[in-house]
């Protein structure tokens, strides 16, 4: 299958590319919003006696957790000020329902009240039953609770999710930034030709947005996390680059080994590519997209959603390396070599068929004692993975055993008020 997909490639290079390209910039459409797609949450095991519990405790309490802290604070005026306090009591009245929210002027707790009297603090619980459903709670309410004529500060697990989220969003073009311009560098001291560089380069960007893409249609019929994207970005450039440089290296091998006058030599080149690395490509994309299907089997959603995010990227980064590159190389030709820099220009690379270097060197050596390898190579895992016979589970806190009070109720004087760090069904 995969031989006669070359010679359909080298035959229509042309319609290929435009196409695949055109797959390409609707990807680019559909990934510019996935970020607004993505879950903040995502933690809890929704079977377990935690997640149980909480649900019928919130059946019948409703919710009590504090999800949000708001901190409202003025240079010019005190909290007992009448200004100040109608600004606080207003912004928290107009909060949907659903919505709880408590504050310093109902408990009278000094713990929410600041030394100084410039600031206080207001309690808030989301609407909603899920994780996903807070997510879309806070989403609905962060703007307004801003306060008029005061500074506000939002604390809490849930404006903590939504920094992560625009971290996130900053952090993936940084990344993209910084790794494609070292790719291209990378790749050019490989090839030794501004060209042939730049197809690393092309298939790992075609990799990224196409699966972010994809992850987008994914969200839009199931909850996906926002740590989806980290691996995307891990994974699609990581094998896009890996994959391309397989194809573009045995492709110059097969040009150099014919001749140059020689009318079908791009195509057989081109099929020989994919009947050989081509192959190899598909084989490595399907078992990575495999061993990342496994995530799918855990009941939290952040893991799922990173086997979707893993999935998604390596299967992208597979198509690209056996539609749009062979296709760029059917175009190009004997021009993969175009743009040599003289300093990096090596000899012309050797005949595909000679059994000489290295590499040649050390498949022979390990042919000769394959059990003796093996066995090698299953010693120093076992030796790297050997600490994880002592992992301990647990969840991440920012502090030993937080404690959880409603924010609905008043607190005595001599009880300090508690604040969870993160929501009582979540376990990260």
């Amino acid at each position: 299958m995969i031989d006669r997909w070359g010679g359909y490639v080298a035959r229509r290079s042309l319609p290929v590319l435009l196409v695949t390209l055109l797959v390409a910039a609707l990807a680019v459409v559909l990934g510019a919003g996935v970020f607004g797609s993505l879950s903040d949450g995502g933690f809890d095991d929704p079977d377990s006696e935690t997640a149980r519990e909480l649900a019928l405790e919130r059946e019948v309490f409703g919710n009590q957790a504090v999800d949000v802290v708001a901190i409202y604070s003025s240079d010019e005026m005190t909290a007992e000020d009448p200004a100040f306090r109608d600004a606080v009591e207003q912004t928290l009245a107009a909060l949907p329902s659903g919505v709880t929210a408590t504050s310093w002027y109902e408990t009278g707790d000094p713990s929410m009240l600041s030394h100084d009297g410039n600031a206080v603090t207001a309690l808030i619980s989301l609407a909603g039953e899920t994780q996903a459903e807070n997510s879309e709670s806070f989403d609905a309410i962060k703007d307004d609770l801003e306060a008029a004529g005061l500074t506000t500060q939002l604390a809490g697990p849930w404006a903590v999710y939504a920094d992560v989220n625009d971290i996130t969003s900053a952090d993936l073009a940084r990344a993209e930034l910084i790794a494609l311009p070292l790719v291209l560098l990378l790749s050019l001291v490989i090839f030794g030709s501004l060209v042939a560089a730049s197809m690393p380069v092309l298939v790992g960007g075609v990799a990224v947005v196409g699966a972010l893409g994809v992850l987008r249609l994914i969200a839009e019929v199931t909850e996906v996390s926002i740590f989806s994207v980290n691996i995307i970005t891990l994974l699609g450039m990581g094998l896009a680059i890996d994959y391309a440089l397989f194809v573009v290296s045995r492709f110059r091998e097969e040009l150099a080994g014919r001749d140059d006058d020689d009318p079908d030599a791009v195509s057989a080149a081109l099929r020989r590519t994919m009947a050989t690395a081509g192959r190899t490509v598909l084989f490595s994309g399907l078992t990575v997209a495999v061993a990342m299907s496994s995530l799918l089997v855990f009941p939290q959603n952040f893991l799922r959603s990173i086997g979707y995010g893993g999935m998604a990227a390596v299967l992208v980064a597979m198509l690209a390396s056996l539609t749009v590159l062979p296709a760029v190389l059917g175009l190009l030709g004997r021009r993969i070599d175009a743009g040599r820099v003289p300093f990096l220009n090596r000899r012309r690379p050797a005949d595909p068929r000679a059994e000489t270097g290295a590499w040649s060197r050390l498949a022979h050596g390990v042919m000769r004692r394959p059990v003796v390898v093996a066995a090698g190579i299953v010693v120093v895992l076992l030796a790297i993975g050997s600490p994880f016979l002592g992992v301990k589970w647990g969840a991440s806190t920012t502090g030993c055993c937080p404690t959880t009070r409603s924010p609905t109720r008043r607190p005595s004087a001599s009880t300090p008020t508690s604040v969870r760090s993160v929501p009582p069904q979540t376990s990260p």
